[in-house]
């Protein structure tokens, strides 16, 4: 059947790797998990007491906030 150019079906599948659905969704699971830490951490900036360090937790009776 090969000399007619006719092939059998399901006989030249090959077994590549695509991204599909579900890696495109972790994917921009990925970015918006990214997106909102940078927020987060941009915004524990501002309101910690010491400045620019994110991670630095105010006194109880004395929190402010920087402008």
């Amino acid at each position: 059947m090969s000399q007619f150019g006719m092939q059998m079906p399901g006989g030249g599948q090959s077994n590549k790797s695509t991204p599909d659905v579900y890696t495109a969704l972790i994917f921009l699971g990925v970015v918006a998990m990214t997106v909102a830490v940078g927020m987060l951490w941009v915004n524990g900036a501002k309101l910690s007491p010491e400045a620019g360090n994110a991670l630095s937790v105010q006194e109880a009776g004395k929190i402010r906030i920087n402008n």
